[in-house]
């Protein structure tokens, strides 16, 4: 088996079977910054193992064009002595376009994820901005802003700003207001808007990868999550679920993260009934062996090839 073949093989399995699995690792919301760094860490890797198998399958294709015996040690002198023409002009024109070509689609995706980062951003900006000017201050980052329907959601700016209607305050006391606001504020402490623009913008980049658009939607639910314990931590478990409950069903704006918009019933419960120790302990294990599998898995694949367990090329 090749380099390119194991290195595929993973990406392959990991698109099949990560969604599933890490889904239901995560589903009832047991250390969530631990599920957020598998999720993460599979998307890393499969993008990274991507691009290095599909860079050394064009050079095996091109390396045999006229020589399907030929072996050499290293992957990079072989792509040189081919684009410097050593196995002749056909084989040099056949590496040259597909070098061409896997270029310009990895440019084309990059591009894409650009833009749709570049949109996201101008989008949070302008929304910021419009609050500020609309509301008025109800003190430091917090904006309240009269509306009829109760919501409370921040928006990632300079300077960041976390948004309270006015029917918001009215619908919650002040222990659950205060428990939504520190909410709202772990999510600008954590830059959990730039994560989940990070991965919406590839999931946008990629479409037709079903896997991209589960890792968005996933970590989104978690890092809600986190921002549930943060706040939790601070003002109590009951507050923050009455609070959540008053606001359940407000929709964000698609830049903004809400605190009562995502995963409401499976946070609710983690909140009135928190997972045991032992639950935690296996959870936990269970997630950093997944963490250890995913990283560890390339790994093991560049050492084999290293040691000669694996050639570059078949």
């Amino acid at each position: 088996m090749t380099v390119a073949a194991a290195l595929l093989l993973y990406v392959l399995v990991v698109l099949a079977a990560g969604p599933q699995l890490l889904a239901r690792l995560a589903a009832e919301g047991i250390a969530p910054r631990l599920a957020i760094t598998a999720w993460l860490t599979a998307v890393v890797t499969v993008i990274g193992c991507s691009i290095v198998a599909m860079a050394l399958v064009l050079i095996e294709a091109a390396g045999h064009w006229d020589s399907p015996d030929a072996l050499l040690a290293s992957c990079l002198e072989r792509l040189q002595a081919i684009l410097l023409g050593h196995f002749g002009w056909p084989t040099q024109v056949v590496a040259a376009v597909a070098v061409a070509v896997a270029g310009g689609g990895l440019s084309a995706v990059t591009v894409r994820m650009v833009r749709a980062l570049s949109r996201m951003r101008s989008h949070t900006l302008d929304h910021a901005d419009a609050v500020r000017l609309v509301g008025r201050s109800a003190g430091g980052d917090v904006v309240l802003i009269d509306a009829p329907e109760p919501a409370a959601y921040c928006v990632a700016g300079r300077p960041a700003a976390i948004v309270v209607t006015s029917a918001a305050v009215a619908a919650l006391d002040k222990p659950q207001l205060a428990a939504v606001i520190a909410h709202e504020r772990a999510h600008l402490r954590g830059r959990h808007a730039h994560i989940v623009a990070a991965v919406r913008g590839l999931a946008a980049a990629l479409p037709r990868i079903a896997f991209f658009a589960a890792a968005a939607s996933e970590i989104g639910s978690l890092l809600e999550m986190c921002a549930d314990d943060a706040a939790a931590r601070k003002h109590g478990h009951q507050p923050l679920l009455d609070g959540l409950l008053a606001l359940a069903g407000v929709t964000a704006p698609p830049h903004g993260l809400a605190a009562a918009s995502v995963a409401v019933l499976v946070r609710a419960r983690r909140l009135t009934d928190p997972p045991s120790g032992l639950d935690q302990i296996r959870t936990r294990a269970t997630l950093s062996g997944a963490v250890a599998a995913m990283a560890g898995t390339p790994l093991a694949i560049a050492a084999l090839a290293l040691s000669g367990a694996l050639i570059c090329f078949a």
